[in-house]
């Protein structure tokens, strides 16, 4: 989706995953570490409701008692903010998890960050998702990734609290992982613990996601980027 702040994001689209392929990750982890695989997101590299053909196929699988037989609730679906998407999963049956990457309530803001997701307007965004909560009574999770004076100003945090408040949600708040060539800086831990502290004063469930693996390049964003300029 051509994230701004991502490594992956900024290699652009090569192709989408078959359902054989989304499995055959799960199968490998299965396989590595002799462990069944009770949890699963659909995250990071790619966007789930523009390739859902496939991952539906790869959903019926994970979920099927039969095979992998990990429950729906077990299951999370992370979106930049695909509206039809979301409209198609509130009427699914399966109580599948639903996850949207926010990273700002503010248009122009949102539009730097996920210039990609430019067309699909935060107030229609919000309105699809109480629709969504109305039809499920499914909490939603919001990924927020904090990036120092562009997203994490009182500003930001105004307006998301005003975006959460008609909604059932829990936000996670995620430090910027630092990528080299980006001009982008991390908030500091101080900073997100606030933002963290003051979600919960008005009602709003949040935590701080801690990132793991920045130390080999292999956190969220960072992987790609490392890989191509070996």
């Amino acid at each position: 989706m051509q994230c701004s702040f991502c490594a992956t994001g900024k290699e652009g689209f090569t192709r989408n995953l078959s359902a054989e392929e989304i499995i055959q990750q799960v199968s490998i982890v299965t396989e590595d570490f002799n462990e069944r695989v009770s949890n699963i997101v659909f995250m990071g590299q790619g966007e789930p409701f523009l390739n859902f053909d496939e991952v539906n196929l790869a959903l019926d699988e994970f979920n099927n008692p039969e095979s992998f037989a990990i429950g729906a609730r077990h299951i999370t679906l992370s979106t930049c903010g695909i509206l039809k998407g979301i409209q198609d999963l509130s009427l699914d049956p399966r109580q599948f998890t639903l996850a949207i990457s926010l990273h700002s309530a503010i248009q122009e803001v949102r539009n730097e960050l996920l210039p990609r997701c430019a067309k699909f307007d935060l107030q229609a965004l919000q309105e699809t998702l109480i629709q969504y909560q109305q039809q499920t009574s499914r909490r939603i999770t919001f990924e927020y990734l904090l990036i120092n004076d562009v997203n994490d100003r009182n500003q930001d945090l105004e307006a998301l609290i005003t975006f959460c408040k008609p909604l059932h949600c829990h936000i996670n708040l995620i430090p910027w992982n630092a990528i080299e060539g980006f001009s982008y800086k991390s908030s500091s831990i101080n900073h997100v613990n606030q933002w963290c502290s003051e979600l919960t004063n008005h009602g709003i469930a949040a935590s701080v996601r801690h990132s793991k693996g920045s130390d080999i390049a292999g956190a969220c964003g960072q992987l790609k980027n490392q890989f191509q300029s070996q």
